[in-house]
């Protein structure tokens, strides 16, 4: 009964089954089609954050991990693949992130652009198997994505689409749509849910009665909400049912003295720069999202510092088309010695998100490639790993935040987030030891997603030079 049971959440999981085939044009960058493989010798972190494992072999069958253990026998017409000295790692469910890019022209800071082609291919390229758009631009085109990518005509990760970001006027950005009272917010919600998104998200200058009303709306269609907030607090949208906040506690209001109700106050970071992470007041709030059953979304690359530090976080600064790479470097020479600002909130983010997640909370993750162009899929999740650990984490601690955290919140960790018989086969399998150092993750790299391996390399050569374009 138990995999029967199984065997419906594969199928029933939105967007979690496997394409039936595979088109020509994503043939290209498979390297291992669906089949009968047994990966033997490897080195695995399984997602749940325990310790690494040595001289592990992994029966695939179709899209289905059948068998984990050590020396297993070869299964009848399996086909061998000797992988010592790699290392294995559930395949990240990445929960913030986008189809759009800043425009590089006219102005970048007052649009965007869709990335329906490069960036697909770039998150699957870092190891990216799910993931949640956690807000769009293009909603009927992150729907079809999915289709497509389920249906195997483009390669990509699987999608939780999430609605355009809900909110009233207030960001001069023309492809934000915007509504006037709670009632308009309540039948959007209905509208994008009909159009076939799956999850919600609601933005800076929303009011707390616009809340409950996206709240109620979407938890009546099954959607849950996340939120990029500022008008209303954390509290105040943990006590409204709101299901996950995002960047961690970097659009946090609660610390605000003296905070107007539904007003967004240009002070926030300067009071989360100011506040005590061993507060009561935090210890407090922390304790409050965590009673509520709220998970926090952090995105802490977002405010990785530029001194010294890489122009495209991850090394993709070959992604960018000319005039985007143009633009980036413009931002980081003009930030070298002065992104003071950027180190105090990275470094009180690193305390505060890992304060959340010590304290019980649940703790996913996501990279936001919007704001000033550095944030580039797949290389940016690539990076986040990395951060992850610089703030006090284990590496396998790390890994199970990227993975089967993410799952959980998804409801979807019966079927994936950790490397377990009976799941599907989605797999980071890299040519370095990813428990020795976790920048192995940069390593050349396989990428199962649903029984198929695709060549990482590939991936990233074809969206070369189209981060900006397309």
């Amino acid at each position: 009964m138990k995999q029967i049971l199984l065997f419906i959440l594969v199928l029933a999981g939105p967007g979690v089954h496997a394409q039936e085939s595979i088109s020509e044009e994503v043939r290209k960058y498979v390297e291992y089609e669906r089949g009968n493989y047994l990966l033997q010798n490897l080195v695995i972190l399984d997602g749940a954050g325990n310790s690494g494992q040595e001289d592990v072999d992994i029966w695939i069958e179709g899209e289905i991990i059948k068998q984990i253990g050590k020396d297993l026998p070869v299964p009848l017409n399996a086909t061998v693949l000797d992988l010592s000295g790699k290392s294995a790692t559930p395949g990240f469910v990445m929960l913030h992130e986008h189809m759009f890019y800043p425009k590089s022209s006219p102005d970048p800071a007052y649009g965007l652009d869709q990335m329906s082609y490069s960036f697909p291919l770039l998150y699957l390229a870092g190891g990216v198997t799910m993931m949640r758009t956690a807000g769009s631009i293009m909603p009927q085109a992150d729907v079809n994505l999915k289709k497509w990518i389920n249906q195997g005509k483009i390669a990509g990760p699987k999608i939780d689409v999430t609605s355009p970001h809900m909110d009233r006027e207030g960001l001069p950005i023309v492809e934000l749509f915007t509504f006037d009272d709670a009632e308009e917010a309540r039948n959007q919600v209905d509208f994008y849910a009909d159009l076939g998104t799956t999850s919600i998200k609601v933005y800076n200058f929303i009011s707390r009665e616009d809340l409950k009303a996206i709240v109620d709306a979407a938890h009546a269609r099954n959607m849950k909400v996340t939120g990029h907030l500022c008008s209303v607090t954390y509290r105040e949208a943990a006590d409204i049912g709101i299901d996950n906040i995002e960047h961690g506690f970097g659009s946090c209001p609660d610390f605000l003295t003296d905070k107007i109700p539904d007003q967004c106050d240009p002070f926030m970071q300067s009071a989360l720069i100011q506040v005590d992470p061993e507060s009561a007041q935090v210890k407090d709030l922390i304790n409050h999202l965590i009673q509520k059953k709220v998970a926090l979304t952090t995105t802490i690359n977002v405010w990785d510092p530029y001194t010294g530090r890489e122009v495209v976080p991850g090394g993709g600064i070959k992604a960018l088309s000319p005039l985007a790479k143009e633009n980036v470097y413009q931002r980081w020479n003009s930030k070298q010695g002065k992104d003071s600002v950027d180190y105090l909130i990275f470094n009180k983010l690193k305390i505060l998100d890992k304060k959340f997640h010590d304290a019980g909370g649940l703790l996913v993750a996501g990279t936001d490639p919007t704001y000033d162009g550095r944030i580039v899929p797949g290389y940016a999740n690539m990076r986040l790993l990395e951060i992850l650990v610089e703030m006090g984490f284990t590496i396998p601690q790390a890994v199970k935040i990227c993975t089967l955290n993410g799952a959980k919140y998804l409801e979807l960790d019966q079927s994936i987030g950790t490397i377990e018989s009976g799941k599907l086969a989605d797999l980071i399998i890299m040519s370095k030891d990813i428990t020795k150092d976790v920048s192995a993750i940069r390593s050349e790299k396989i990428v199962f997603k649903n029984g198929i391996g695709y060549n990482s390399e590939k991936l990233f050569k074809a969206a070369e030079s189209f981060v900006g374009i397309r």
